[in-house]
């Protein structure tokens, strides 16, 4: 009997069968693709958060570390909600708004779509992680059945019912299900992994939110006109 390597099983399947791994190729690329982008991106948000927040919670004065904040070359979730939010101020400052409500309502919506934004940035291309963890079985297992009716189709024609003759046949139809497993494994773990630290990103962001607008009201109210903060 010949020996059988996984490289001849590809090469020697059938036309149809060929294409669905090829699809599954390309679908494993992607993903790793973007597993590694977002990888670098949400740890990258994840520190940069840490690191605002130390500096939010230690700084007295809100204007310097503003200047610092504007001079920084990327902003990340809290700090891209800090600088939209006391740029909003700022706005409202110079043009003489004064009215409390309405200066603490113009915020609040600065600092919501701030946090959208940066969540829609995070949350890109995640459903894309998804939608392949969720369809590659499937995908490999119709390469399988087709695969499996294709040798036994052979079988029929042959009429040898024998193991050497449907044992290739079967091993590269199954190969279709193992490539589809492994792209779907990978594919639904990083969206898991992903999905919580966005989750987790967005608590801190909430949280933030709420804590600054506490500190503008705490200022607005301890001025008697409005200033620079």
């Amino acid at each position: 009997m010949e020996q059988m390597s996984v490289i001849s099983l590809i090469s020697n399947a059938s036309l149809t069968v060929q294409l669905i791994m090829a699809l599954l190729a390309l679908f494993s690329i992607t993903s790793w693709g973007i597993i590694f982008s977002k990888w670098r991106s949400i740890s990258k948000a994840k520190s940069e958060t840490q690191k605002f927040m130390s500096q939010f919670y230690s700084t007295n004065s809100l204007t310097n570390l503003f200047n610092s904040v504007s001079a920084a070359p990327e902003r990340y979730t809290t700090a891209q909600m800090f600088y939209a939010g006391l740029s909003e101020y700022n706005r409202l400052n110079k043009t003489g708004v004064n009215n409390k409500v309405a200066i603490m309502e113009n915020i609040e919506r600065a600092l919501a779509a701030s946090m959208d934004d940066e969540l829609n940035t995070h949350e890109a291309r995640l459903s894309t992680l998804a939608t392949f963890g969720s369809v590659s079985p499937y995908i490999g297992l119709l390469g399988t059945v087709w695969g499996v009716m294709h040798a036994f189709i052979g079988l029929g024609s042959t009429g040898q019912a024998t193991l050497a003759a449907v044992a290739p046949g079967i091993a590269e139809a199954l190969i279709a299900t193992g490539i589809g497993l492994f792209v779907a494994i990978p594919a639904f773990m990083a969206y898991n992994k992903f999905t919580s630290d966005v989750g987790i990103l967005e608590k801190k962001m909430n949280k933030f939110g709420d804590e600054f607008l506490n500190t503008i009201n705490r200022r607005l109210s301890a001025n008697s006109t409005q200033q620079d903060i």
